[in-house]
């Protein structure tokens, strides 16, 4: 009966051999994600991060400049996840190019000036922002190439350096320098200047900015806080400007309903422009009609020349005047100055009013009248693109600058018949 229970025997086929069964198909070995991979991830998401959060003010700067930052942030960020999803060869060398590159950028841009685009030529300054994100670059192209000890590739200190990458990057984010990192340094002909550039820091060279000065005018600090009656006060006197803005957008707009140029173009100050009917403020108080009829600023000599600011006029007072509301509009006064009246009345200054070295017999040559010093003045920079970031009554904007972004001016006596004082126009 055991015989029952034996599994029956099964007939081969006669001819066939045994064939062996079919392999296991082999399969690629699962990429291995080490603890420095996820510190190399939190490098480049830290730098990326910091990439997208300053290309709004690049964009403001130069719309070109501002599509690289993001270029930037979004490679960093997909390199960021891609470091932790297949960490091959191709992808770490991918992490060092990159970086290796923008680190580039950065040096030629922090020593010599890009070379080209309207800043070329023009080192930037190092803020703490980029400061942070060059780090990090240098940081991340040693972890790709293996260069890190090894004592340092544990889960701890990998956890701990990828938490410190985050830290900085959002510390450098946060800080005030990143509030209007391009702010006030790319001095542009017709655009934003920003802070985080400021032309010439690397070399201590302000681009002749200092140098423009003529006269009598504050030392400007911070704006004192207002009251609200003042708040309320200069808002309703400065929407003036804001109809003006509309108005005459372009020196072509000026020119059409009748205004006249006052003088050269001159970096920092703009080209001035009169109005029909122009007479200076005769108190310094800011009535209506005062606030309406200041002369315009404009930022260059051609037609599409953009309106930069405004310059209000306060001749019949010996003392500077009561002007806006609050204490913060900063009143100023030229000195040896030559003006021209014509036959119309409009009022020319042929040498411009900060050049030195004017003389009474230069003035008396052009058959204008040489003014020892003039009455007060104030300057009002509210057009959108143009507010000083020294202050909104400052006597001079360094977002006005001439055409090569320098504020360089040439020596009276090469003044001539030019219609600029720029060196380089």
């Amino acid at each position: 009966m055991t015989d029952l229970l034996d599994r029956p025997a099964v007939a081969e086929p006669e001819g066939e051999p045994d064939r062996p069964g079919p392999e296991p198909e082999a399969r690629p070995a699962e990429p291995v994600v080490r603890p420095e991979h996820w510190l190399l991830a939190a490098l480049l998401l830290g730098a990326g991060a910091i990439h997208a959060a300053m290309a709004p003010s690049h964009f403001g700067e130069w719309a070109l400049e501002g599509a690289g930052f993001l270029v930037a942030a979004w490679a960093q960020l997909m390199l960021a996840v891609a470091v932790v999803v297949r960490p091959s060869g191709r992808v770490l060398r991918a992490v060092t190019g990159t970086s290796l590159a923008l680190i580039v950028v950065w040096l030629v841009s922090r020593t010599s000036g890009l070379p080209f685009g309207p800043h070329s030529g023009h080192p930037e300054s190092v803020s703490i922002v980029d400061g942070v994100c060059v780090v990090l670059e240098g940081l991340a192209v040693i972890v790709a190439l293996g260069l890190l000890p090894r004592v340092a590739r544990g889960k701890g200190v990998a956890l701990v350096g990828a938490v410190g990458a985050l830290a900085f990057a959002t510390a450098a984010v946060a800080s005030p320098a990143a509030r209007d990192h391009a702010a006030h340094s790319h001095g542009d002909h017709g655009t934003a200047a920003t802070a985080g550039h400021d032309h010439g820091a690397a070399t201590g060279d302000d681009l002749g900015f200092s140098d423009l000065a003529n006269g009598h005018q504050h030392e400007h600090g911070n704006d004192e806080p207002l009251t609200t009656e003042e708040r309320v006060t200069l808002a309703q006197q400065l929407a003036a400007t804001a109809e003006l803005v509309e108005r005459y957008p372009t020196l072509a707009d000026a020119e059409a309903a009748g205004w006249t140029r006052a003088g050269p173009f001159s970096p920092g100050l703009g080209t001035h422009y009169m109005g029909p009917g122009f007479s200076p403020n005769a108190d310094g108080v800011m009535d209506p009609e005062d606030l309406l009829t200041p002369m315009l600023i404009f930022d260059g000599l051609e037609p599409d020349a953009p309106l930069a600011g405004f310059m209000y006029l306060a001749y019949g007072t010996s003392s500077e005047p009561a002007g806006f509301a609050g204490p913060n509009d900063h009143w100023h006064y030229h000195q040896s100055v030559c003006i021209v009246i014509g036959a119309d009345g409009a009022i020319d200054t042929p040498f411009g009013a900060d050049l030195p070295g004017v003389t009474e017999d230069m003035c008396t040559g052009v058959g204008g009248q040489f003014i020892e010093y003039t009455g007060y003045m104030v300057h009002v920079w509210t057009v959108p693109g143009y507010e000083s970031p020294d202050g909104m009554f400052t006597e001079l904007n360094p977002r006005i600058t001439c055409p090569d972004g320098t504020y360089y001016r040439i020596p009276i006596e090469d003044l001539g018949n030019r219609d600029t004082v720029c060196r380089n126009p």
